[in-house]
């Protein structure tokens, strides 16, 4: 079957089944192909219960969601060092020039996260303090390690038939959006956190895909870098050689943000960008440098 086949049947599966009734089956079908970690993995078996021990338990604090944009390049980051900060992906690239670990990490791409599987389950060991959040079919597909600081939670993919709400959850304990960019995973989870108000930094939302990057097969969604010379993160080895990766797109960010901020501002959550510059204007702007 094409894959042009695969979408239409998928739009409209979308259609004609309800979302509530979507997100029911939706685990039943998950637990068929990773029935082990449910029975023999009790953070996974309890994940909803687990979820629902942290719903509001930073209710009225400010959190930092980070990006990795090439805007933290321009920013002093160590004014961040008691701050709760949302981390993602490669952010463990700045360990190294920072004096501090963020709070909370989240990683959800079905193409990064296979390819940097053993950096994340040595980051949550060396990190016992940090909160990991993770869509469970990563545990199914044994790609990631369960561990008393790893939280998992049901994905359930977008349906822009059912907006705002079907792309951004009220409720993380039952399931979590997928999503456009990593960033709004963690927003999500944020928000069910309780944190209020809620800032983006390294927010960039721009990209330029590299004349050096190939396609896999020909696949033009999957690429693939040859060389160290990433300039969308804040590190040229982010997307560096070898790393695999999704074709970006930023129109797509962008109406995902829109969706979320809807949400956000309906449940009185204050949502900020203090990015320095970049190109996402859905959010308010502020200097973070007047923040602290």
């Amino acid at each position: 079957m094409s894959k042009s086949s695969r979408i239409d049947m998928r739009r409209a599966y979308r259609k004609i089944v309800p979302g509530a009734i979507r997100r029911r089956v939706y685990p039943v079908i998950r637990r068929r192909h990773g029935i082990v970690p449910y029975l023999v993995d009790g953070s996974v078996r309890n994940m909803p219960q687990r979820l629902r021990s942290l719903q509001g338990s930073y209710t009225g604090e400010r959190c930092f969601v980070m990006g990795n944009g090439p805007s933290l390049n321009q920013m002093d980051l160590e004014l961040f060092r008691h701050e709760h900060v949302w981390g993602s992906n490669k952010c463990y690239l700045l360990f190294e020039r920072i004096s501090w670990r963020p709070a909370f990490y989240v990683a959800v791409d079905t193409r990064v996260v296979p390819d940097i599987a053993g950096d994340i389950n040595n980051l949550v060991r060396s990190l016992p303090k940090m909160a990991s959040f993770f869509p469970v079919m990563f545990r199914e597909r044994r790609m990631l390690q369960s561990a008393p600081n790893v939280y998992w939670y049901r994905e359930v993919y977008l349906d822009e038939t059912n907006l705002p709400d079907s792309m951004f959850t009220r409720d993380a304990s039952k399931w979590v959006s997928s999503v456009r960019s990593v960033t709004i995973a963690a927003l999500q989870l944020a928000v069910y956190l309780g944190f209020n108000p809620i800032y983006l930094i390294g927010c960039d939302t721009s990209y330029s895909v590299r004349s050096t990057v190939r396609t896999e097969g020909d696949n033009s969604d999957m690429l693939i870098s040859v060389q160290d010379d990433d300039m969308n993160h804040f590190d040229p080895r982010y997307f560096g050689a070898g790393s695999k990766y999704h074709e970006p797109y930023v129109d797509r960010m962008i109406f995902h943000y829109e969706q979320a901020r809807k949400v956000c501002y309906s449940l009185g959550v204050n949502v900020l960008n203090a990015t320095v510059g970049g190109n996402l204007e859905v959010f308010p702007r502020v200097d973070y440098t007047e923040l602290f």
